[in-house]
């Protein structure tokens, strides 16, 4: 979308032959001050705007009061069920079904088996690495790790024990030449970190060695990219899944001004609540997420994808709309890399290529100093003779051209404010790409 106060707004104003619309007549009815213990609504704002008359509330659709009201009366049962819902009740194993059930799966839902002895526990989660699960220790459940089971002492007391966790990554059916049919071990191998959309997982890659010829295999990073998990390192110290960076990546885009470091701290909540602990270094969140971005530019270039396209607009725009920000700065003395960017051309246009096409229009029109003069009238605010900003930086800002659907479709980077030639290359290079019908800016001359 335009950013309105850039650009012109009409209104229509109604005729004076429109009837203006009617009033409902209404009676005054002496409003009722709730007490504080029996009327105040639960789940309401306290907002001002919000006038109540006993337990209606004026300019809310009566649905949603209905609504509200259902809530109230049912709100007593719906806390004794939930609060019913953690009394610990002696059960079965639903796997032996002999021994009782000390640990309560939040993930194995019927026909799973949620409730389990501290025997059939380690054979029904010894797989599934990723489940929740709680034991009752002490009178009341409480979560545990996957990388935790209970054991029971001699005398007949629950507690905790330390196992280890392998990465749910099937081995190979044959590893050498012995033959498929031999009976391979599957050790634990290298310990690593596996980062979910649910936090942090202390797990170790599975090993697989074989009796006859002792021929050792563990999973490649080729291996661990087929199951959709994404090495950090070459070494496969820590391993991320796929979903948390495309949940980032979608997050983003739902909701710009997210940082990410409060996703961060999101995914490490999600695993302390689960009774799992482990931090996750936001420099290495970064490093790995960009890597994994430009890969998956580069499949989508292979796959012929064009980036920055509105499916709604293409191929014929209605309009394309230009506007540039000078508080994109970038100072000369931050550090930097001489290496050529990953992206160097995709979006914002090459400098080179920007400065080339300033060059050439400014040595074909003659430079006056001051105000610059088109017809009548006199502009300030995008002069030609814009010289480059003396405050020690490299670059200003960013002049961005947008679709009218909001979505961006190239740019390049201010390094004398916003002058005539900066949207007129814009200009000119979408409309190789673009069947534009309008081309809105703020300021437009030359």
């Amino acid at each position: 979308m335009f950013p309105i106060s850039s650009y012109f707004v009409y209104a229509v104003k109604p005729s004076s032959s429109q009837e203006s619309p009617e009033v409902e007549e209404t009676h005054e009815i002496p409003l009722q001050v709730p007490s504080l213990d029996t009327e105040k609504p639960v789940g309401f704002s306290h907002c001002p705007c919000i006038i109540r008359r006993n337990t209606h509330c004026i300019n809310m659709d009566p649905k949603t009061v209905e609504t509200e009201q259902k809530f109230r009366a049912a709100m007593p049962e719906l806390l004794n069920l939930k609060l019913a819902a953690e009394i610990v009740t002696k059960r079965s194993c639903l796997q032996c079904k002999t021994a009782d059930a000390v640990v309560r799966c939040l993930d194995c839902v019927p026909p799973g088996t949620p409730f389990l002895c501290p025997a059939c526990d380690p054979i029904i989660h010894g797989k599934n690495v990723f489940h929740d699960r709680e034991a009752m220790i002490d009178g009341f459940y409480r979560p545990i790790p996957p990388t935790s089971f209970v054991v029971v002492d001699e005398s007949g007391q629950y507690g905790l024990c330390e196992q280890v966790c392998l990465l749910p990554i099937p081995p190979p059916s044959q590893i050498c030449f012995c033959g498929p049919s031999q009976d391979f071990t599957i050790i634990p191998g290298k310990q690593t970190v596996l980062v979910t959309i649910n936090g942090p997982y202390n797990v170790c890659l599975p090993s697989v060695c074989c009796p006859i010829c002792s021929t050792k295999w563990s999973p490649s990073i080729g291996d661990l990219l087929g199951y959709k998990y994404w090495p950090a390192t070459s070494s496969c110290k820590i391993i991320f899944k796929f979903d948390v960076f495309t949940s980032f990546e979608q997050m983003k885009l739902a909701s710009p001004a997210l940082s990410q470091q409060v996703f961060i701290k999101m995914l490490e909540h999600r695993s302390f609540s689960t009774g799992r602990t482990g931090r996750i270094c936001s420099d290495t969140f970064h490093r790995v997420f960009r890597e994994f971005a430009f890969c998956n530019y580069r499949q989508e270039d292979l796959c012929l994808v064009e980036p920055f396209k509105c499916p709604a607009c293409t191929p014929d725009m209605l309009a394309i709309a230009v506007d540039g920000n000078r508080k994109h700065y970038r100072f000369k003395k931050s550090r930097g890399t001489d290496e050529p960017s990953l992206f160097d051309g995709l979006f914002i246009a090459q400098d080179s290529k920007v400065s080339a096409f300033v060059d050439k229009i400014r040595s074909q029109m003659t430079i006056k100093s001051g105000r610059d003069v088109c017809g009548p009238a006199t502009f300030t605010a995008c002069r030609e003779t814009s010289h480059k900003s003396r405050a020690k930086v490299d670059e200003e800002g960013l002049q961005i051209a947008v679709c009218r659907h909001g979505i961006l479709l190239q740019g390049l980077n201010h390094y004398r404010g916003e002058i005539y030639a900066y949207p007129m290359f814009l200009q000119k290079e979408l409309a190789e790409v673009a069947n534009a019908t309008f081309f809105c800016m703020d300021v437009a001359c030359r």
